[in-house]
């Protein structure tokens, strides 16, 4: 989830800090409500051009994390990339989207207003909404790959122009401070209205992604993207319904271009002068005014303090991939429902809106009266480390999950595979401890020598069969034991041997392979019990072609128009179906030979809860801090480099994505660490902070008129 922020002007002979029970500021005026300000209020109406941006952030973050939430599996799965480069190209579209707000808060301040920065900019936005959802139209013949790209390129320009400017064109609107409480109210609704978008979105898309559309077996990634596409352009018919009632000021300059330029006339300064300052800021005094050089020197104690914050989105944005790519290893079946890999992202936006009134409510009171956890760095250091704690679960999970899958051969070791069409069972001689092989059934032998053996299997209804097994290191083979002209036989399934064949899908649909004993030439057609995923297989006598099946469930299996039986298709499992008889009188069976996932994706909502709970500690808590201890003029500065410590997280998980970890596991350990090292260092810097003094700073501010306040 984001946070927001928002620049409001208070009078400052009323108001002094304290300290609330959750260790955070509050403002309270000295002499209570100033009537006179209440009465206006009274008199004032509530702007009704705030409901068109609140309608409109909706929509905007509907189609944002609608989009984002299926976006991991679209690059994997359907544009092809391994899961390794699908997470890099995934955080580098996260990383862009929270790095462009710089730019478009310039923008807004320096040149065109907040209007018509939201304006121009959603058009960029709503063009790449509908270039990613035409590249995923599979049916066509277009570079699929270079179009989604480039949709996202747009995309990440049009978010990330649009998040400085919506939330403070909104504040525009009201008249303050006689319209402070009604402010307030705008706050908590637009808040409301981006986790709503966030929680319908991130539940509706992973369905529409199941449906198939265009011609396509495959999941419908165009619908999937099509409908935040619609909801983007809703959004900005939306915003532009509401022009005329809209106030908009001038642009008025921006902050963010006074302190670069403030930085970069001290460090040249520096450089050339040889006169020494007690700062090297004062270098700049030539030419920039003695307040802008003191608020820059806080800003900068407070980046000092910050930079170690970095890591935690570089583990907290993780759940839009190696979270997601983990749920897909896992089942979702709850009996009444099944829960999609990337609908587990919709558990964080709901915990959120639980969170945040609970831990306001009763957590941190109860911290703050114990004398546990009172301050906001104090927040800040169990937050980071509660992130720590939800990577180290994470990692646990990954290796629970690896213990299911099928253990490959490996150096000097083969793996035979043999199926037995037969209804007698088989005995193996020539492989030492080899058990019976079953009737119409299989039998795994694992990690036996890869040199070829000599083998004779006996069995009570066919006779025997003796002959030489050719086998190679590191590969699978597998055989199928049948009758042909009245002779006991067994043909190689797949001639050059591999390891596919026992490994699972990357999409985690189940493997299918069909394998007829008989000698007729068959038609068979696969359906869903729905009728909306069909195939047909041309299939000739002892073929055996492994298909990955476009969904797991209930399917129908026909014989040449003739219904034959259903079977069931569990997520990640490999079967083996076997077909016996003729056209007249078919009999089928259906082996499991790989087990379908068994852990369930319920196991992932602890390390849900406590990410949730270090998103609520930390993020909330580090925007609290960052605005209540910057100067006022330094607010909007703020907003965009918090914004941007998310950019650079991202460019930790790119880095550590470049190694290529083998093992998912230990990657997530890793994040864990790294976190928990960080949070050490940050404990040191914090020890080291000295708290701005309220007191003191209402004096001083009271000698103004007007005053700049930030609200989340």
């Amino acid at each position: 989830m984001e946070m927001i922020q928002e620049d409001k002007k208070v009078r400052a002979p009323l108001l002094q800090v304290n300290e609330n029970a959750s260790g955070g500021p509050e403002m309270v005026g000295e002499n209570g409500t100033n009537d006179m300000d209440k009465k206006s209020a009274k008199k004032m109406k509530y702007p009704k051009s705030v409901f068109f941006i609140i309608i409109n952030e909706f929509c905007e973050r509907f189609c944002y994390y609608g989009m984002r939430g299926v976006l991991a599996l679209y690059l994997k799965d359907s544009l092809q990339y391994s899961e390794n480069n699908a997470t890099i190209i995934y955080h580098m579209f996260v990383m862009l989207c929270y790095f462009t707000p710089i730019f478009g808060g310039i923008m807004a301040d320096a040149w065109l207003g907040k209007y018509n920065t939201i304006l121009y900019v959603s058009l960029i936005y709503a063009t790449g909404n509908i270039v990613l959802s035409f590249g995923s139209v599979e049916a066509l013949s277009i570079p699929h790959r270079e179009l989604s790209l480039l949709g996202l390129l747009l995309i990440a320009v049009g978010t990330g122009g649009i998040k400085p400017c919506v939330s403070s064109f909104g504040g525009d609107q009201f008249v303050l401070p006689q319209q402070e409480r009604q402010l307030q109210r705008f706050f908590s609704v637009f808040y409301f209205s981006i986790n709503a978008g966030s929680v319908l979105s991130s539940f509706l898309t992973p369905m529409l992604r199941e449906y198939h559309c265009l011609g396509s077996n495959e999941d419908c990634y165009p619908l999937a993207f099509g409908l935040p596409a619609a909801l983007m352009i809703a959004s900005l018919v939306i915003f532009v319904m509401g022009s005329p009632m809209y106030k908009r000021n001038s642009p008025q300059g921006n902050i963010a271009l006074q302190v670069s330029g403030c930085i970069s006339r001290a460090v040249s300064k520096k450089i050339s002068s040889k006169e020494k300052k007690e700062h090297w800021l004062d270098y700049a005094e030539d030419k920039y005014s003695s307040k802008l050089i003191a608020d820059i020197k806080v800003l900068l104690k407070i980046i000092y303090l910050f930079t170690p914050t970095i890591v935690f989105w570089a583990l907290f944005d993780q759940q839009g991939s190696k979270w997601t790519f983990q749920a897909s290893r896992m089942n979702g079946d709850l009996g009444w429902f099944t829960i999609q890999p990337d609908q587990m992202q919709t558990l964080n936006s709901v915990l959120v809106l639980i969170f945040i009134p609970l831990f306001e409510s009763v957590i941190y009171p109860i911290l703050a009266k114990l004398r546990l956890v009172r301050t906001s760095l104090q927040k800040l250091v169990v937050g980071g480390f509660l992130a720590a704690l939800a990577f180290l679960l994470s990692g646990a999970l990954e290796l629970r999950i690896q213990q299911e899958n099928p253990s490959l051969p490996g150096s000097g070791q083969s793996e035979l595979v043999l199926y037995n069409s037969l209804n007698c069972p088989a005995v193996i001689n020539g492989i030492q401890n080899a058990p019976q092989l079953p009737a119409l059934g299989f039998l795994d032998l694992n990690e036996i020598s890869s040199e070829p053996v000599s083998v004779t299997i006996s069995t009570s209804c066919a006779g025997s069969w003796t002959g030489t097994l050719e086998l190679k290191e590191n590969k699978v083979f597998s055989y199928m034991l049948l009758v042909e002209n009245n002779n006991l036989s067994l043909t190689q399934l797949n001639m050059t041997g591999g390891n596919n064949e026992m490994v699972k899908s990357p999409t985690f649909t189940p493997k299918l392979k069909i394998l007829y004993s008989g000698v007729d030439q068959l038609s068979i057609l696969a359906k869903t019990t729905d009728n909306t995923r069909n195939f047909t297989v041309e299939y000739g006598s002892h073929q055996s072609q492994q298909i990955v099946m476009p969904l797991f469930g209930r399917y129908f299996i026909a014989v040449n128009d003739k219904l034959i039986t259903d079977i069931t298709l569990k997520q990640g499992g490999i079967y083996v179906l076997m077909l016996d008889g003729n056209l007249n009188n078919m009999t089928s069976k259906l082996l499991t030979v790989v087990q379908p996932n068994g852990m369930s994706m319920l196991w992932q909502v602890p390390q849900y809860v406590v990410i949730t709970s270090a998103e609520i500690m930390f993020s909330i808590t580090g925007l609290e801090f960052s605005y209540s201890e910057s100067p006022d003029s330094m607010k909007s500065v703020i907003m965009s480099l918090w914004l941007l410590t998310d950019s650079f997280g991202n460019i930790i998980v790119l880095i550590i994505a470049g190694f290529k970890m083998a093992n998912a596991a230990y990657e997530m350990f890793l994040f864990s660490g790294l976190m928990s090292v960080v949070m050490v260092f940050f404990i040191f810097l914090a020890s080291q902070y000295t708290y701005v003094d309220r007191s003191k700073t209402v004096k001083e501010e009271k000698k103004e008129t007007v005053i700049e306040q930030t609200k989340i």
